[in-house]
């Protein structure tokens, strides 16, 4: 990974987040500040405040001798996030008025229509995916609703991350689902929505697990060859 300045703790954060959930680091693995430090060509301090924000996320544990210890993230997890998501943000749709959803069309619309200029670029714009289904949930005014959505929202990101990889030929189908979830929802036709959001997501979590499983056999590739 190459490390520029800005945002150097965000970039550490979500690289070993990313690498954690590919299985790039195993169950069991040692998290050793001082190497990811060399690795990684940082100091010490980002990488430290990285394995706390991990720790907070279950994905690496500290033993009492202060080694810290990777948790692991295997496809299960991945499956059951992915269903927590659906619940989550299918009964957001149930809780959208038709005011606010008035109110935030045009943003919903610009997002999309940011998402086909990114994709026309060559280019995968996961912060505007990621805040697409966030004004979904925020649209409801729900605030135990966007608490629970935005507790999860770094790990949201970065199966988001994984999932592009995996789906960059399929782009355009998935932009598309975006604009039929929001054309559903200006009808009030909410169950539809929430159809077409469930089979987004469940496709989503597919590539994921995808993913992570083409990172696994390359990983086992390489290490064949040493």
């Amino acid at each position: 990974m190459r490390v520029v300045k800005k945002n150097i703790f965000n970039q550490v954060l979500d690289h070993l987040r990313k690498e954690i959930i590919l299985g790039s680091y195993s169950k069991g693995d040692y998290l050793v500040e001082a190497t990811l430090s060399k690795e990684l060509n940082v100091s010490r301090g980002p990488v430290r405040e990285a394995i706390t924000k991990l720790e907070s996320e279950n994905l690496v544990e500290k033993h009492s001798n202060g080694r810290t210890v990777v948790k692991g993230f295997d496809v299960k997890e991945i499956k059951d996030l992915y269903n927590s998501r659906i619940l989550l943000e299918n009964h957001a749709l149930t809780q959208i008025s038709e005011e606010a959803l008035e109110k935030n069309k045009d943003l919903l619309f610009l997002y999309i229509d940011q998402m086909w200029e990114a994709h026309e670029n060559g280019e995968r714009d996961i912060e505007i995916d990621l805040a697409f289904h966030g004004l979904l949930v925020k649209m409801t005014t729900n605030n135990t609703l966007i608490q629970l959505w935005s507790s999860l929202q770094e790990l949201f990101r970065t199966l988001i991350d994984i999932t592009s990889e995996a789906s960059v030929s399929n782009q355009k189908q998935i932009i598309a689902h975006h604009s039929s979830i929001v054309k559903m929802l200006m009808d009030r036709e909410v169950g539809t929505a929430q159809e077409l959001l469930k089979g987004h997501l469940e496709e989503a979590c597919e590539y994921c697990c995808e993913g992570k499983n083409r990172n696994k056999r390359r990983n086992e590739h390489v290490s064949e060859e040493s």
